[in-house]
Formats: structure tokens, sequence, C-alpha cells
């Protein structure tokens, strides 16, 4: 039997999808730790978080748990590229920004559809 190299394999673009609500997981009803800070949402315990004196249970609602899911992918893309190139998304945000930096600050922000969305990025904001 043999297996094709883990290069060869397209594990970044099949991942399993975010955790969301009524998955089978073990969701409660509280307050998301996260992006939104939104109060009696159904939440998942994500991990622990270590403050200098202090540690907690960190808590996050379906949307801020997908967001975090893009983040690390997003990075995990970025980390395994070839050096000197860039993805789409951050060509498009330094072009749009006037910068060489990688990543948007979302500076510049406007409603869609009733959802927040960056100007400069264009991606949604979960506030």
């Amino acid at each position: 039997m043999s297996f094709a190299p883990a290069v060869e394999r397209p594990w970044r673009d099949a991942w399993p999808l975010a955790a969301r609500t009524d998955d089978g997981n073990a969701w409660v009803t509280g307050d998301c730790w996260l992006y939104c800070r939104r109060e009696g949402v159904r939440v998942l315990w994500i991990g622990s978080v270590r403050t200098p004196g202090a540690t907690g249970d960190l808590y996050a609602c379906g949307p801020c748990v997908a967001e975090l899911g893009h983040m690390v992918r997003v990075q995990s893309h970025a980390r395994d590229a070839p050096a000197g190139t860039e993805t789409g998304k951050e060509a498009k945000a330094r072009n749009k920004a006037g910068s060489t930096s990688e990543a948007c600050e979302h500076r510049q922000i406007e409603k869609r559809d009733g959802k927040t969305h960056c100007r400069t990025c264009e991606r949604q904001l979960y506030l």
C-alpha cells in the first residue's frame, strides 16, 4: 500500500467545518468571550486562557468560532506559501489600503444588509 506524500494532499482545503450550534458538542447558554461579546447565546468551550495572575475558561458562539477557524486557515496558508508570495485577499487589502502591511486594521467600516463590513478588505466583522 502506498500513500501520497503529505505535500500532495489537499488537507488545508478539506479541513472539517468549524463547530456549529447543536452539532453534538457540549454547547451551553452563556456569554461569548470572543469578537461579538454577546450575552445569553449558545456558546462552546474552546479552551482556557491565562493572563498574569488569572486563568479562565474561554467560550465562543458559532459565528466567532467560524471566524477564529477562518483566521487559523489564513495563517496556515500564509505560513505554508512560498516566500515572497501573497494571497489574493492580502494583495487586495494592501492595494486598497495603500500600505505594505499584510494585516488590515479595519479602520473604516460600513453596514451592508444589516451586517458590518470593513471597507478596505470587505470582510464581514462580528462586533
